[in-house]
């Protein structure tokens, strides 16, 4: 993605902005096809975790408190069912496994511990037949504490030392909070490979093998950019995109893929996701794009088939 070019807009019109389509108004020199599609809307339930149990931990660089809540929904599903041998063997295995827990990584939060001292707070939720399975099996235990603390290093950043205490007389530690579940995402994700390491030495248990594979089927908010599709009449045959991300920082939190058809937007960061289809073909070798980090629009050109 290139950030080099400087994009130019111009002020935003206020009656654009309430219907979160257009980002600026058009002229007689533009062709606008927002008109061909409507504003796109991903299937989505909020829902509130029961306690389960709660880790006890700390920051591997500041040595700051983290205490991380393992909560229960029925609106995640649970992973398939395999043995303890079975999933011995995949621990020992040179190959990736096919294991997938589906988890729900809370936002990353403070709280105050009762000496009045700030601690960072994460709930994450699983299915209870499996929270079930890994209160009974202390193998299944130690593997899902194992991808839980990576998952948290993957999403935040979050790295902690090696000794994590379970509490015993405390199943949360502050207030639980309300997860928004994506059916999105849990169907696209329980389908793909994510190939991520396991921690080592955490209980009793020497997990030796980076192979496992997790997936986190939940984003707390999802937010949908205003933008602006449109052609200049010109003779060239090419598709403008402005998209407003005022949250963004810079270009390297944004994904942006585009098909022969379609274009998907994404900041998991910040929360954005976008994905339209339009009623074109692109060129997609010869699409260029740029962010602008005063006016926090990212500028998409894409050459159309025929052009």
């Amino acid at each position: 993605m290139s950030r080099n070019s400087k994009a130019v807009f111009l002020d935003v019109d206020s009656s654009i902005v309430e219907k979160n389509l257009l980002i600026r108004k058009g002229n007689e020199e533009e062709e606008d096809i927002n008109k061909f599609f409507e504003k796109q809307n991903y299937p989505s339930k909020l829902i509130k975790p029961s306690p389960g149990f709660c880790i006890k931990t700390r920051e591997q660089n500041d040595n700051n408190k983290v205490f991380i809540n393992i909560c229960q929904t029925e609106s995640i599903p649970p992973p398939k069912e395999i043995t303890s041998a079975e999933l011995q063997e995949i621990l020992e295995s040179d190959e990736p496994g096919e294991y997938k827990v589906p988890m729900s990584i809370g936002e990353l939060r403070t709280e105050k511990d009762k000496k009045g001292e700030q601690a960072k707070v994460c709930d994450i939720a699983i299915h209870p037949h499996f929270f079930k399975k890994i209160m009974e099996i202390q193998t299944f235990k130690n593997f899902f504490l194992a991808i839980v603390f990576h998952g948290l290093q993957d999403k935040y950043n979050l790295e902690c030392v090696e000794e994590k205490i379970i509490l015993k007389n405390r199943k949360v530690f502050g207030t639980l909070q309300t997860h928004r579940i994506q059916d999105r995402e849990i169907r696209e994700k329980m389908n793909e490979t994510n190939t991520l390491p396991i921690l080592k030495n955490f209980g009793d248990q020497n997990v030796k093998k980076p192979l496992i594979e997790t997936i986190s089927s939940v984003e707390n908010t999802i937010k949908v950019p205003e933008y602006r599709l449109y052609k200049k009449k010109d003779g060239r045959n090419c598709l403008h995109g402005e998209f407003k991300l005022p949250d963004v920082i810079s270009a390297k939190e944004l994904t942006l893929d585009i098909g022969e058809d379609r274009i998907l937007l994404e900041s998991k960061s910040r929360g954005y996701l976008l994905d339209i289809f339009i009623p074109y073909y692109i060129k997609q070798k010869n699409c260029s794009s740029s962010f602008n980090k005063s006016t926090k629009v990212l500028t998409v050109m894409m050459p159309l088939v025929g052009g």
